[in-house]
């Protein structure tokens, strides 16, 4: 061991011990002691009290299918990152169901980061670094079972990812705290001694290939090929980084080229010792996880020095140039990219971050608030997208209106003039230092109350922040701003010209676009070789630049006002009433019945499995439910004290039903233009909020009812709910924002089920719920609506009101009776009685009935097709549950290494179950490129009928351990208040008011037996059972068209209609609950 250091710098919310060490190979280790992890393993053998949760499948919603968002295949499994260059490896990621975000923290995790990417490949083996990433999973000499990694995780309630960077790769995985030595002993052989073995190059390279197809139809993706592809001649930045068999296999096989043998010695020559990050968090005190990593980890092979810096090579791109390509989706997004210095170990100085702050900023006289004035624009965002030791990439993105588009020269050319107004502006009033001190302020308040993070990415973070902080402020450096630099913040606004603007315009209007620019200077038309697409480049007119550099602001452009959103405040009320001896609210007993009604339910003296087999008190201790605070006409309140995660933080989560809102499609039309012009109204206000940590969204769940979240600190929260509700009791709907809010929501609409994955999810849902207008009918409704009659529509939507609200943190009961009473009042004090709000129900699948939707993609250039085959169970009872979790625990991991794995059918496959409106079921998808959906179907059959054999020839001893990884999931504890804030809102939100379903279920999870198991997999999802229910829905990609005219399997019936079956098939009972009678 070289040198250990105790890393003390840290937030005054974090209870966990930090020491970075340095091995004698040069490997840095960054161990972390997380005492809570302890507590909760010793509580739970000595049978007390753990505070957890589990994640549980929630009410399926349909607000992000009706988004209309970009995004590529393999993030629509679970959840993901935004996308960028980064190339995401989600490997057995399981997920079981999150809700809220997901994940829970009390388990142990590790992180490796690897100062070498993308940057470093070969120009004759482009995506090389992406294909290592993938071959390390595939054994090693220790564990040479290509699959022993991934099936000791999910063995063991883990899972991993990873993903390559321009300058780093980046493994990670938690685990069962218990496990942690055999998770990192397999994990550390990645970097001593992996197999990459030659039979597995070929279906790994598919999986590149396949990850890569996945993107190939995404804008933000095909955007940022086209900023590699017309890079500096030479230049690092024009090397595709993903990959994929063209550029990893029929290249390499032309020039002669032993791929394996290159990546045996890129692994040699770049996966060095000196240039890792370790990151190892467990429940283990200081010295044994030092004692693990040095035991594990000392062989890791060293001695080829520093990771590589590339500052030597100069800035990526020229500029005072314009380049377009076609959009896939139904949109014109503008990028101004401008291209900084390296500021790498600037980190106190923070100076890009103010500049962000001003460009980025969407109050009053803001650049976002002078293009919508003039119906210019409806999105910004502004500040680095790119860090690198080549230079840091500056970039404003501005979603263009069709007018923001024609204006002025035409391709958005006017939006960027009023840029360089707003940069004007910025250079003529110098450095302000009272708006660095303010985000100073924010930043320091967010470091003091730290929430935690999931621990695998916890743990990566850390590991690729040590390459640009110094040790001592790892845990900080982010929130640091410490070192006012004015000469650097004008050095940096100063190289924000229009001579070093680059513009990039992503447009369907390309056509006409590209003819606007063909005269020119140096107009030229490209094609893009990966992602085969056309593409326009040309350089900006000299006299358009110059009027750039001259421009002078406009009258309606400042900066922004001090922000009256910043609390002060920061008492705990969970003090103040242990203070006064006043009992908190929420603090309902747990041994009290909170399922739905109709649900399995368990007495009191019916709780967890003694060793015998019988039920007794549980061993966990479930956090309380929230309080029924309120009850009246029109109002129903919850509410929680929080005085677990002693925040100054609050939820406030609140639904307005109105039978109004959904009753047609107009309707449907009506409510959603609605909620649009209310975001709009409350944009230059709300950002002061959301800039000062309070937050809110607005979420309409594709029925009556409409999803307002409040959340941040909690002192000024009162002052943003009058504000919200006073501008939806009073929005008044000008003319020139309704036509620019009208566009962008058709947009929105023109672009649902782009994503092939989500179309299957939309047409299951659309087949299975009982009300649910497509989009397809409510689009020709929104294109006749005028402003006069969202005006009209407004009263009688509040006139039908009743809101359910729940209020937990820190808020008084008090304080969540008055203001809930003053919400009701603003909105109009509506007196709709709870009982009268229908339910939603989900459509009954007839028994023994295989039926098929099949559809095409709707992009016409799709390449990927879908199956998402669907298997209907039974009403949502606290033991189906238990069992259908089961069943998916042991299936998970088996079907990704068969279908994914093995068969290489596509990218993305996962399973998960899903409850539709109380009824129970389980979900197979798989995403290929290469496969048509008759195909993929078959084989998801295969696997299921070969998964019957496999759960007959189980052992005891394999499903115990399965059970207890299961449970170790269920019974994690909440990261932050959200998570627990979220999951009661889950149960108000669906009605069933089940807030004891979870420890009900981990109750039957400790009894349910194998045999049980079986006999639940054989009646409902096993091929040839005759009480087995599937809908399979077939999304074709162009290759499989011809699919659609094929006869359906024998058996299988076809469903041209999926919306017709809630009026053909009969419907699940209504799932509901007592709301009285679950506290």
């Amino acid at each position: 061991m070289k040198a250990t250091e105790e890393l003390l710098l840290k937030s005054p919310a974090d209870k966990k011990f930090y020491r970075l060490c340095t091995l004698d190979n040069g490997l840095q280790a960054l161990l972390i002691h997380d005492p809570e992890i302890n507590e909760c393993c010793q509580q739970e053998e000595e049978g007390g009290a753990v505070q957890g949760h589990a994640e549980e499948a929630s009410d399926e919603e349909v607000d992000s299918l009706l988004s209309g968002e970009d995004g590529s295949e393999e993030e629509e499994e679970e959840s993901s990152e935004e996308e960028g260059s980064d190339h995401e490896h989600v490997h057995r990621h399981h997920g079981h169901g999150h809700h809220g975000n997901g994940g829970a923290v009390k388990k142990a995790a590790a992180a490796l980061s690897v100062g070498v990417g993308h940057f470093t490949d070969p120009w004759s083996l482009q995506g090389l670094s992406h294909y290592l990433e993938h071959m390390l999973f595939m054994g090693s000499e220790r564990f040479p079972d290509e699959n022993d990694y991934d099936a000791f995780l999910t063995a063991h309630g883990g899972s991993s990812n990873a993903c390559t960077e321009e300058e780093c790769t980046t493994f990670h995985f938690d685990v069962k705290p218990d496990t942690l030595r055999p998770a990192l002993d397999r994990f550390a052989q990645f970097f001593i001694a992996p197999l990459i073995k030659a039979d597995a190059l070929d279906r790994e390279v598919q999986a590149v290939d396949n990850e890569f197809s996945g993107v190939l139809q995404s804008d933000a993706c095909r955007m940022l090929q086209l900023r590699c592809r017309t890079a500096r001649e030479g230049h690092l930045f024009r090397k595709f980084g993903w990959g994929n068999r063209k550029s990893l296999v029929e290249d390499p096989a032309t020039a002669g080229i032993d791929v394996r043998q290159e990546l045996l010695q890129y692994y040699r020559e770049q996966y060095s010792a000196e240039r890792m990050n370790l990151v190892v968090l467990g429940g283990e005190d200081l010295d044994v996880l030092q004692q693990w990593v040095e035991e594990l980890f000392s062989a890791v092979p060293g001695g080829r020095g520093p990771r590589p810096q590339y500052g030597h090579v100069g800035p990526p791109f020229h500029g005072g140039r314009l380049y377009l390509l076609p959009a896939v989706r139904d949109e014109h997004r503008l990028t101004a990219t401008f291209q900084l210095p390296c500021l790498n170990g600037k980190y106190r100085k923070k100076a890009d971050e103010y500049l962000a702050h001003f460009v980025g900023h969407e109050g009053s006289g803001s650049l976002l608030s002078a293009l919508k004035a003039r119906g210019w624009a409806s999105e910004l965002s502004a500040g680095v997208s790119d860090q690198s030791s080549v230079a840091w990439l500056f970039e404003v993105s501005i979603t263009l209106t069709e007018a923001g588009l024609a204006a002025g020269p035409g391709c958005g050319l006017a939006c960027v003039g009023l840029l360089f107004e707003f940069l004007a502006l910025l250079r003529s009033v110098g450095p302000q230092r009272w708006a660095y001190d303010e985000l100073a302020t924010i930043a320091q308040m967010r470091f003091r109350f730290q929430e935690e993070e999931d621990a695998a990415e916890y743990a990566a973070g850390l590991a690729s922040n040590l390459f640009f902080y110094a040790p001592a402020d790892v845990l900080a450096g982010q929130y640091m701003f410490e070192d006012w630099d004015p000469a650097l913040a004008t050095e940096l606004l100063q190289g924000m010209t229009p001579d070093a603007v680059r513009l990039d315009l992503c447009t369907r209007s390309h056509e006409v676009c590209a003819a606007a620019v063909r005269g020119w200077p140096g107009a030229a038309v490209g094609d893009e070789p990966w992602f085969n697409f056309p593409y326009v480049e040309a350089q900006l007119p000299e006299e358009l630049r110059q009027s750039w550099a001259d421009a002078i602001p406009s009258l309606d452009i400042a900066l922004p006002s001090r922000n009256d959103y910043l609390p002060t405040n920061f008492d705990l009320r969970c003090e103040e009433q242990a203070n006064g001896g006043a009992p908190a609210a929420g603090a309902a007993s747990i041994g009290e019945n909170g399922a739905a009604n109709g649900q399995q339910q368990l007495g009191p003296a019916a709780s967890a499995a003694e060793p015998g087999g019988g039920l007794a008190p549980d061993l966990a201790v479930f956090p309380s439910p929230p309080a029924l605070l309120l009850d009246e006409p029109g109002l129903l309140v919850w509410h929680k004290l929080d005085a677990s995660f002693r925040q100054p933080r609050t939820n406030a989560y609140l639904r307005l039903f109105s039978a109004a809102g959904y009753a047609s499609p107009r309707a449907a039309a009506l409510s959603h233009l609605l909620i649009k012009l209310l975001e709009d109204a409350l944009c230059e206000t709300a950002y002061l909020a959301e800039v000062a940590g309070l937050h809110y969204g607005i979420w309409w769940e594709g029925g009556p009812g409409m999803d307002f979240k409040l959340y941040g600190f909690s002192e000024k929260l009162p002052l943003l709910a009058a504000f919200i509700f006073r501008s939806l009791a009073h929005l008044q709907v000008l003319p020139e924002r309704f036509v620019r809010i009208k566009e962008a929501l058709l947009r929105n609409y023109r672009n649902v089920n782009m994503s092939p994955s989500k179309h299957a999810t939309y047409q299951r849902l659309l087949a299975l719920k009982e009300r649910f207008w497509h989009a397809d009918q409510v689009l020709p409704e929104l294109e006749g609506l005028e402003a006069s009659d969202v005006t009209a529509f407004l009263p009688a939507l509040l006139a039908g009101l009743h809101i359910e609200a729940l209020l937990h943190g820190n808020i008084a009961a008090s304080e969540a009776e008055a203001l809930a009473r003053r919400l009701h009042v603003t909105l109009g004090g509506a007196s709709l009685a709870a009982s009268t709000r229908p339910a939603e129900r989900c459509v009954q699948l007839p028994k023994g009935c295989t039926m098929l939707n099949r559809s095409r993609a709707k992009n016409p250039d799709e390449e990927n097709s879908v199956v998402e085959a669907y298997y209907q169970c039974c009403a949502d009872t606290v033991q189906d549950r238990a069992l259908l979790d089961m069943v998916e625990q042991l299936l998970y991991e088996p079907c990704f290494d068969t279908l994914r794995t093995k068969e290489q059918l596509g990218y993305s496959v996962h399973s998960g179950t899903r409850r539709t409106h109380g009824v129970l079921g389980l979900c197979v998808v798989v995403v290929s490129g290469a496969h048509g959906p008759a195909h993929l179907d078959v084989r998801i059959e295969a696997f299921l009928a070969s998964f019957a054999a496999t759960l007959a020839e189980m052992g005891e001893e394999e499903f115990e351990k399965q059970r207890q990884a299961l449970l170790a999931i269920k019974m994690m504890k909440d990261r932050t208040m959200m998570e627990e804030s979220d999951r009661a809102w889950d149960k108000i939100a669906s009605r069933s008011y089940a807030f004891h379903s979870l420890r009900d279920e981990c109750t039957h999870l400790r009894v349910l037996t194998l045999q049980q198991v079986r006999d639940f997999y054989n009646t409902y999802l096993a091929p040839g059972s005759i009480t087995r229910r599937k809908l399979s829905l077939h999304i074709m990609g162009q290759a499989h068209v011809a699919e659609l005219e094929a006869q359906p399997p024998a058996g299988v019936q076809l469903v041209e209609q999926p919306q017709e079956l809630s009026r053909q098939l009969p419907l699940w009972p209504a799932m509901l609950g007592d709301a009285h009678a679950c506290n």
